[in-house]
């Protein structure tokens, strides 16, 4: 019962990501930034699995598992929060460089390695189906995004998907 609390926390972070993503589209900026909190609210689940539940595995492979989900989640935000930002040459305008020139949601290839590590980590099958719902969330996120939002945002954007593949 735990699990599925976290999971419907985690994707009410989801549909508020989705709702700011729909604030943008109608210029709604009150909105936008209320509907912002689901980007702190999706992540949430994820330190209380590790200070509710322990992992089997021996303590080297916890450790290399521990690098590689910081090394993942260190991708994941510089990809989401700071490539654009310090990278882009104009506010609004579609970014096509750095790991959006590999794909056009570099982050979602992120988020799922960190998933699968976790799923590893836990070697839990409840987990792991948690695991499975937030990637599948995001990845219901980002197609809406990709076909949806995203074209609305951004005149270029049909190019952007002609030259840059979905995920690699």
């Amino acid at each position: 019962m735990e699990l599925i609390k976290l999971f419907f926390l985690g994707a009410i972070g989801y549909f508020l990501a989705g709702l700011y993503d729909l604030a943008i589209v109608y210029k709604k900026p009150v909105l936008k930034r209320v509907f912002y909190l689901g980007f702190f609210i999706t992540p949430i689940p994820y330190p209380i699995l590790f200070f509710t539940h322990e992992s089997p595995l021996s303590l080297i492979a916890i450790w290399a598992t521990i690098i590689l989900i910081g090394v993942f989640s260190i991708l994941l935000v510089y990809s989401v929060l700071l490539e654009i930002p310090l990278k882009a040459e104009k506010t609004g305008k579609l970014y096509r460089g750095g790991t959006y020139s590999i794909s056009r949601h570099p982050g979602f290839i992120w988020f799922t390695m960190i998933n699968l590590l976790i799923g590893v980590y836990f070697w839990n099958f409840k987990i792991t189906l948690l695991c499975i719902g937030f990637t599948a969330c995001n990845l219901l996120l980002i197609l809406i995004e990709d076909l949806i939002f995203f074209p609305r945002m951004f005149s270029e954007y049909e190019e952007y998907k002609k030259e840059t593949h979905f995920f690699i």
